[in-house]
């Protein structure tokens, strides 16, 4: 199952470095760099894979997903730019609030936050109001826009637990039950787990060649045929 992902993120690089698009427009610009965060989430959790390093995984599957999430509402609804805006912007109000607070890992920020909050404070409030984008304010109603409400109900979850090292997940790494002796075995990078993650394997193969196919709507069609091509080799490898 690893080598099938592999194939596909190879393929993937050949074809993002075709792509033509004008970086001035929101729209292509955002869906190109996701895309190619795609890629990189995609090999970065291949090499965990091939080594056997599971910790930890999931939680780049997790920003993997995350990702797509985003990249097929983009596709669906081009004001999606506003939500990854907006984000953006909540992101940068909170590092500069902290700066204001006198954080010390936000000291660099310190000498123009307070001009620098109020610019983007109008920036948020101007999204807030905007009337062609409703902003998704949970992580949940942007799964549901891109029509991903079972993943976020069925998958969601356990990726969350893992990145957020919950009990299930740290007893699952790190405590083996020997039944027959009636005693517990301490591991660490435990390689008996590697035949739970073909589901993984395969899921985000899929998610990467079609993430590819949505980025050929959004330019225009660029390359689609060879996208939908490849996607049809891949269900079939995978079955």
């Amino acid at each position: 199952m690893q080598h099938i992902l592999k194939e596909t993120i190879d393929f993937s690089v050949e074809k993002a470095v075709l792509f033509q698009f004008e970086s001035r427009t929101k729209l292509a610009a955002y869906s190109v760099g996701i895309y190619c965060t795609l890629i990189e989430l995609a090999d970065t959790f291949y090499t965990l894979m091939k080594y056997g390093n599971y910790t930890g995984s999931l939680s780049i599957y997790r920003t993997f997903l995350e990702n797509f999430v985003d990249l097929k509402n983009l596709e669906q609804n081009s004001n999606y730019v506003n939500q990854l805006d907006y984000d953006s912007f909540i992101q940068k109000r909170r590092l500069l609030k902290a700066a204001e607070n006198d954080n010390p890992f936000c000291k660099i920020l310190k000498k123009h936050s307070s001009e620098n909050l109020l610019e983007i404070q109008l920036e948020i409030e101007k999204l807030k109001e905007g009337i062609d984008f409703q902003l998704c304010t949970t992580v949940k109603s942007k799964f549901v826009q891109a029509g991903m409400n079972q993943e976020y109900e069925g998958l969601y979850p356990t990726l969350s637990a893992e990145s957020h090292c919950s009990l299930d997940a740290i007893f699952e790494r790190h405590f083996d039950c020997d039944a027959v002796n009636n005693k517990v075995k301490l591991s660490i990078n435990n390689k008996k787990r590697g035949s739970s993650y073909i589901f993984y394997l395969a899921n985000m193969t899929n998610y990467l060649i079609n993430a590819g196919i949505l980025l050929s709507k959004i330019l225009g069609g660029q390359q689609l045929e060879a996208f939908v091509l490849k996607r049809e080799q891949v269900n079939v490898a995978l079955q």
